[in-house]
């Protein structure tokens, strides 16, 4: 789930040198981060411990 893209998009606040702000870039991150850690603590809540040792077990090993 932690499958990350990165899209550089310039600020306009730098002229035309297509460097993006990086303060914006620093935030922007740490909302995703906080997002990706949220969304795995939801699954977690969710899961029982029955269903985490079935995927644990039912997880593709090797080539199978």
């Amino acid at each position: 789930m932690n499958e990350k893209e990165r899209v550089i998009q310039p600020s306009g606040t730098g002229g035309d040198t297509g460097e993006p702000d990086s303060a914006n870039l620093r935030a922007a991150r740490e909302q995703g981060e906080a997002f990706f850690a949220a969304a795995d603590k939801a699954i977690d809540g969710v899961l029982s411990g029955d269903s985490v040792k079935f995927n644990q077990a039912a997880r593709q090993r090797g080539g199978q």
